[in-house]
């Protein structure tokens, strides 16, 4: 009978790590996916008292309903591959808790698929991106200079959140591709091996 080893305390953390780099990604796939499916709410500038903040969250709500439409060739299948993936990291981060070696080969393929996926909807969707972005900071604005009466002071403001808005983007990516790699990384890793080999000769032992 072959012997039973223990399941590194790392991979363990590897696993629940892919499973929410999976979650993740399924969300955001199901929200792009929406995005295409769903008419954009066009009311988003409704309360909005002030007529100049209401004019930029139109103005920009159609700047970003015009990109978002042009991107369409390549948002929609990105979208789509980026739910696959997701739901595909959390079941098999799932069966991979459970020993299953087949699993974590695959597994370890998904993540590094999903990592090149957010690479790559980063570069090709930065026109929408940034239209995304430009929308927010306007519906942003017009809250904050609804409740600072100095406008000077609520201007400051907006484009201190509009910056850290900014900066989030691209630190969100390193860290989902840190993620990805160190969740490859302890995958790969001898004891993970030997442990996935024990659990797979065990079950065929059954």
């Amino acid at each position: 009978m072959a012997a039973e080893r223990k399941r590194p305390w790392y991979l363990v953390f590897a696993l629940l790590g892919a499973m929410a780099l999976g979650t993740t990604g399924a969300c955001s796939g199901w929200q792009r996916v929406t995005l295409y499916r769903e008419s954009i709410d066009p009311l988003v500038a409704q309360g909005v008292s002030d007529v100049a903040d209401r004019t930029a969250i139109e103005t920009r709500l159609d700047a970003f309903v015009h990109a978002l439409d042009a991107a369409k060739a390549r948002g929609w299948p990105l979208a789509v591959a980026a739910l696959l993936l997701g739901g595909a990291m959390m079941i098999l981060s799932m069966r991979a808790l459970g020993g299953n070696g087949g699993a974590r080969a695959a597994l370890i393929q998904v993540v590094v698929a999903q990592a090149g996926l957010n690479g790559l909807s980063y570069w090709l969707m930065r026109d929408v991106t940034e239209a995304e972005m430009r929308l927010n900071d306007a519906a942003q604005a017009a809250k904050i200079h609804a409740q600072v009466p100095d406008r000077l002071q609520a201007d400051e403001a907006s484009r201190t959140m509009a910056g850290v808005a900014r900066a989030a983007s691209p630190i969100a990516l390193a860290l989902s591709t840190l993620g990805s790699a160190l969740v490859v990384v302890a995958l790969t890793r001898r004891r993970a091996r030997d442990f996935f080999d024990a659990s797979s000769a065990a079950l065929q032992e059954r």
